[in-house]
Order: structure tokens, then sequence, then C-alpha cells
């Protein structure tokens, strides 16, 4: 050690030993003694006398130490526990845990003496913590947002709900800048249907024009620009002009024992590169797997709502769903002084059919005349199925005369010759028709009132010999 190290009274053998670094230096920084692990913490063998300690610092622990520092130790005398870098010759950074006394009375000049202490241990921990702090509010924040979300999807009352709640969800929880959500739908209730592609939330311009990509039952990540063009070099292009620079996908699945069924996607758009690491991904998956019970839920209700409402045999809509569609057909002809018309059809010739052939080719001719029926009629006629073989068909602003022409269509479609089983039975159909113009001003009437007149007209036709029509308007 040098004479000046001497001089301000340390002893040489138990400062060496020391594990700290101990230093007097002048409040500017110039050093003027130090103990060995100085040095060797510094990178500077042959000793730091003459250097400034202020010079080895980082520039952020450097103007540290001239605005809090010097200003506090000037004031107080003495700093504690202050973490300061410095970069050793060969350039490491090093953190010390810094303890500091300023000594001025017995001294020509102010003198600071320093213990300092290897903090690198300390810093990574408190990084780490920092770290552990960050991942448990950002895991804190997907289980709310999850839980929200499952909140919110228990009250989901359709498809529709079920959509825009997904899209909110996914684009808060990824601070997405487009989300949307894509799901195959089956259009015909518990009858087979056509699929159609359903979409909720925004998406970027150029996928809004873009033909529809295929569902995939694979998890995509695009991290950043070259991870676009990898994926996707097709629509990289357009992307990039969007302004996308990051995207994630996640498909909704039903995996059962007989396999795994695609049901939609959650697609996120970025305007920024991001890391998209396990948390992002993960709480996607979550979304689309609260999505699949939804989903499955939702249909269950569908398919007993079509049961509820629907004929077994035909597939036709039953007594309640027919009344409840004529009550708002009323309703709406009054408000809009529009006509309708209601067809009460009974199958002339059907026992001896069943008698003769069986209950199943009756069943079948009841499936032949209910296929009749609906080609005989508007896309926009409620065809519906009474039980036995009884048939109502509701027309929607028809006149009485258009609505008796129908009858009469609706009779030649039914006396067409039979197939198979029931080939040469005779089957033929007495109808009765009912009509109700608001204009006339007639009250209006009830479905259940009307339905009944309609029966009513059916059975005049029956005493009259069968296989007629009979019309006429409603008279309260």
């Amino acid at each position: 050690m040098t004479d000046d190290r001497t001089q301000v009274g340390l002893s040489h053998d138990l400062l060496d030993a020391a594990p700290v670094a101990i230093l007097t230096m002048e409040l500017r920084g110039t050093i003027l003694a130090h103990n060995a692990p100085t040095a060797r913490w510094l990178g500077d063998d042959e000793g730091l006398i003459g250097s400034n300690l202020v010079d080895l610092l980082t520039p952020a622990s450097r103007l540290l130490y001239e605005t809090q520092v010097v200003p506090r130790l000037v004031e107080t005398g003495h700093v504690r526990a202050l973490t300061l870098e410095v970069r050793t010759r060969s350039g490491e950074k090093r953190p010390m845990l810094v303890n500091a006394n300023l000594r001025q009375r017995d001294t020509p000049t102010p003198v600071v003496h320093i213990a300092a202490f290897d903090a690198t241990a300390r810093v990574e921990f408190e990084q780490e913590l920092v770290q552990t702090r960050r991942e448990a509010a950002v895991a804190h924040r997907a289980l709310s947002l999850l839980q929200e979300a499952t909140s919110r999807l228990a009250l989901a009352g359709g498809s529709d709900d079920l959509g825009e709640i997904l899209a909110d969800s996914a684009g808060t929880a990824l601070q997405a800048r487009w989300t949307e959500v894509r799901l195959q739908e089956n259009t015909g209730g518990d009858a087979v249907g056509a699929a159609t592609l359903r979409r909720w939330g925004q998406a970027p311009p150029s996928v809004g024009v873009a033909p529809d990509e295929a569902f995939s039952s694979d998890t995509l990540i695009c991290r950043d620009l070259t991870e676009i063009a990898a994926e996707k070099p097709q629509r990289a292009a357009a992307l990039t002009k969007d302004g996308v620079e990051a995207l994630l996908v996640v498909p909704i699945m039903r995996e059962r024992q007989d396999g795994r069924t695609v049901l939609g996607d959650i697609r996120c758009w970025f305007g920024r590169p991001r890391t998209l690491g396990s948390e992002e991904v993960e709480t996607l998956h979550a979304l689309a797997a609260q999505a699949e019970r939804v989903l499955d839920h939702l249909r269950l209700q569908d398919r007993l709502r079509h049961i509820a409402l629907h004929d077994a045999l035909t597939g036709l809509p039953n007594r309640m769903l027919f009344q409840d569609r004529l009550a708002e057909t009323l309703a709406h002809s009054g408000t809009r002084e529009e006509p309708c018309a209601v067809l009460f059809i009974d199958l002339d010739g059907f026992k001896q059919i069943n008698d003769a052939r069986g209950h199943g080719v009756g069943d079948e001719v009841l499936r032949t005349v209910s296929t009749r029926l609906r080609n005989a009629c508007r896309q926009s006629d409620v065809v519906a199925r009474l039980g036995g073989d009884e048939f109502l068909i509701l027309l929607e602003d028809m006149t009485l005369e258009d609505a008796r022409s129908l009858a009469e269509r609706v009779r030649a479609a039914v006396r067409m010759p039979l197939d198979g089983p029931a080939s040469g039975m005779p089957l033929s159909a007495s109808v009765g028709v009912l009509g109700w113009n608001p204009r006339d001003g007639v009250r209006a009437p009830s479905a259940a009132e009307f339905i009944a007149a309609a029966d009513a007209l059916m059975y005049e036709v029956k005493r009259d010999g069968k296989d007629g029509v009979l019309a006429r308007g409603w008279s309260a």
C-alpha cells in the first residue's frame, strides 16, 4: 500500500483482507487511497491513486453522484446504501452498494471515506424480483380478464353475443390493434343446412376485402415483419401497407374421441412487433376453449328449441311455432294494412293408405306431401303440420283471391300419383282458405280464432264431398 493510504490511518493487512472495497477520495472524486480489493474489482492492479472515481462511473451513476450524492454529503455528511455502477478497465459494468462519510474538520480539504460492497447478486435478485412481480401482474391481469370473459360468456344468448364478447375480450387482453372472431355456423338448425362463415370484430383493411382464408387447427404466431413474410408471403405486402407488424391466430376447436373439428378462430393483428410469449398465446387458447363450451351449449339450446317447435316426422313447424308466426303476421298486417290468409289442409284417403299399406308407408306419404306443399308455396310462406294428416299454410301479404289460387295448386300437388309402396293409392286434399284484409274494417282475429275458422271451412269441404277448396274472408 502507498504512503498516502498510511497517512490516513489505514491498517494494511486488515484492509487488504476485507471483502469490501475501501477508499478515500476528494469530494470531486480524485482517489487518494484504497485497499487491494478496490483495485481488483475495478480491474487495475497497478493502483488507482490519482484516478477520478467519477470518470469510472456509468453515465447514469455519474449523474446520480453529481446531483444527489455530493449534495447529500455536504448537507448531512453521509450517504447510506446507495447503488452506484462503475465500469472496469475491461469495460465490464459492476454495481456497488456504497456507504460514504464526508470528513472535513481535521483535513486541509474535505475527503470522502467510502466502503463499497459488490452488489451484483443483490441487483440480480432485485431484477428477478421485479420480473417476477411483472409476470405476476401480467398473470393476474390475464386471470381477471378471463374471469370477466367467463362471466360475460355465461350470459351469451346466441352466436352474436358470443362473437362480440370474444372479439372484445381478446382485443383487450392482448392490446391488439385489430381483432376478429370467425365462426362456421350451420344455418339449418337441427336439420342439415348450409355452412355459413360469420365474423365479429374488425380486421385490417386488406383482410376485409381479401378472400376468406381456410381455418387451420394450428396456432399461427408471427412476431415481426420477417415472420409474417415467411408465413404469409402472398399477403405480407398488403398487411405491411395496413400497418400490421405482428399477428396471432388461435383456432377454436372441438376435440372428441373421434377427432378434432375446427369451429372457427380468433385473429389478432398488432401495429408493432410483439414478443407474443406463452402468456398471450395461453390467454387466447383459454378464450377459445371457453368459446367451444359456450358454442356447444348454444347449439344444444338451438337443437332443443328446434325439436320443441318442429314436427319430428316432416321437419315442418308444429302448431306452437305456426301459431306464434301467425300472431306476428296478424300484427304486422294490421300495422301495414296488408292482407293475409291461412290454408287449413286435411288429406282425403290417407287413412286407407295407412290401413292398407301400414304406418311406415303412411309416414313416407306424409313426408312426400310436406315436400309437395313446400314446393307449391313461396319461400316466405310458412308450411306447418298440426299432427296426423292435417297441415297449415300461412300466406303473408296475399289477397283472398290469390290465396284461393294457391290452394288449388296445393290441391293439384297432393293429387299427383304416389310412388313406391303407396303407388296406386288415391290421395287428395280438402282445403279451407281464410283471409283477412285490415282495410275491410273488420277487427283483427287472434291466431287461435283464425286457425279455428279455417278449420271450420275445411270441414265444410269434407261434408260437401271432399277434394275441394272453400275460401272466405274473416268476419268477427
